[in-house]
Parts: structure tokens; C-alpha cells; sequence
């Protein structure tokens, strides 16, 4: 008798709006470990919303957020808003999930090894030493280990995202949310970045990315999804998704992206 998995990330029937705005609506989504789901969208389809949704960094409106198969607890505050019950079990569910940000994100003041050690350091309470072997670990795993030393503003926009990914890692978290990572990249520089993505998926590790790249997106990917006004309206392996989509907005899509 086999038994069922829990899925990493599970969401059910999530809205959110920011005013009149109404972002997501309905999103059901389940990610087990080692997924790659890769989302699609234009501009202003919710993509970067329902990550940040899924990382608490926004509350939404309704809906059901699961991770490792514990749910997170909402409550309705005096004015009718959604808010998480218990921020203490926020913070510890997002120590289980990973961000990694279009921006990079990473602190000017810092070298790149502080950068990386500063969450297991300060959040985990892991060991410095420890943290700072871990950190070495995964910056050689993302082809920068000779950089830990330098500050972000001494390395290219591809080697900065390498060592975003190399901080993400170090949570050891669950999943990984990728928000367009090479969106702010010059286009020379995309290839090494979706090099070290593509050996994350290679591992097993389970993600979750935003991302413009189609090629990633059909290759890698175990599913994809395609946002399209706030809703989820192509789900499916990449070869059901790009060979055999079902509605035209896609078909569309994939066109003007080619």
C-alpha cells in the first residue's frame, strides 16, 4: 500500500487584491519535493504576488497555505482583514522557504560571506563556524568560491544572483521561490545564472519560478503553469503546456515571446 506524499507548498482557492485591484483569484497549487514549477505571465498577471503570498511576505485575502503539512493560521482582524494568528509560526515557515528576488537583494555593506551567513547565523542560531563553512560550500557550488571576501558592488549582476542563490541555500529550506532571477541580468550573463538553476533541479531540490525563460521553463521544468489576469488557466507537464496548450491567450503568449 503506497503513502501519500505532503506536498512542500500546497495552496488552496487563494485571493488577493491590493484595493479594487483584484491580483490572484483562486489559486490552487501543490509543489512536492523536487518539483521545478516554472510560472508564466505577463506583465501584472499576479506571478510575483502569489510567490510573495506564498512566502508571507504578503497576507492574502482568503485561502489556504500549507507548507511541509502545516497549515498557517489565519484570523480576521477587527476590520474584516486576513492576518496570520501566530507570528512566531511565521517565522518559522519562512525559514523553510527560500526567496530568491529579481534584485539580488544583497547587502552593500557586507562581503559576500557575511551576506551568506547572516540568516543561519542570526536566525537559525547556527554556529559561525558552521555557517561559515556551509557558506563557503555553497558559494563553490555556484562557481564563486573565490569571491567570499568581496562586496556585492565588486561582482557582476550574474555573479551577485549566484550568491543570492548561495544565501538561499543556506536556509537548507524546503523549496526555493525564484522571482524572475534573471530578469535584471544583461543577456550575456542569464546563461550562468540559469546554469547553477538548472543543477539545483538537477539535485532534486524543489522550486518554484517566476521566470520569462522559456527555454528553462520547457527543459527543466517538471510543470508549468500560466497566469493569465490572476488566474491559473494552462497547468500541466511542458510538453501538455507548449505543445498542446488549451486556451489561445497562451498560444498568444508563446508567440509574442518568440
Amino acid at each position: 500500500m503506497s503513502i501519500a506524499k505532503t506536498p512542500s507548498i500546497e495552496i488552496s482557492n487563494l485571493y488577493k487584491s491590493f484595493g479594487d485591484n483584484e491580483v490572484l483569484k483562486d489559486i490552487s497549487l501543490s509543489a512536492y519535493k523536487g518539483d521545478v514549477i516554472s510560472v508564466l505571465g505577463s506583465s501584472g498577471s499576479g506571478k510575483s504576488t502569489l510567490l510573495r503570498c506564498i512566502n508571507l511576505l504578503e497576507t492574502p485575502d482568503s485561502g489556504q497555505l500549507k507548507v511541509s503539512g502545516e497549515e498557517v493560521l489565519m484570523k480576521s482582524n477587527r476590520k474584516g482583514q486576513y492576518r496570520p494568528a501566530d507570528n512566531k509560526q511565521v517565522e518559522r515557515i519562512r525559514t523553510k522557504l527560500a526567496m530568491v528576488f529579481q534584485q539580488f537583494n544583497l547587502w552593500s555593506h557586507m562581503t559576500i560571506l557575511e551576506n551568506v551567513i547572516e540568516a543561519p547565523v542570526h536566525v537559525l542560531k547556527m554556529n559561525r563556524k558552521q555557517a561559515e563553512d556551509n557558506a563557503k560550500r555553497y558559494l563553490e557550488q555556484v562557481g564563486i568560491g573565490d569571491k567570499f571576501n568581496a562586496y556585492p558592488a565588486h561582482l557582476s549582476g550574474g555573479q551577485q544572483q549566484r550568491a543570492a542563490i548561495a544565501r538561499a541555500l543556506a536556509m537548507e529550506p524546503e523549496a526555493i521561490l525564484f522571482d524572475e532571477p534573471t530578469s535584471a541580468l544583461d543577456p550575456e550573463l542569464v546563461g550562468e545564472v540559469l546554469g547553477v538553476m538548472r543543477t539545483l533541479a538537477d539535485e532534486g531540490r524543489t522550486m518554484i519560478v517566476v521566470t520569462h525563460e522559456m527555454g528553462f521553463a520547457r527543459e527543466v521544468s517538471s510543470r508549468v503553469i500560466f497566469l493569465d489576469q490572476g488566474r491559473i488557466i494552462e497547468d500541466g507537464t511542458p510538453e501538455q503546456v507548449f505543445d498542446n496548450p488549451e486556451s489561445l491567450r497562451f498560444r498568444t503568449f508563446i508567440q509574442a515571446m518568440v
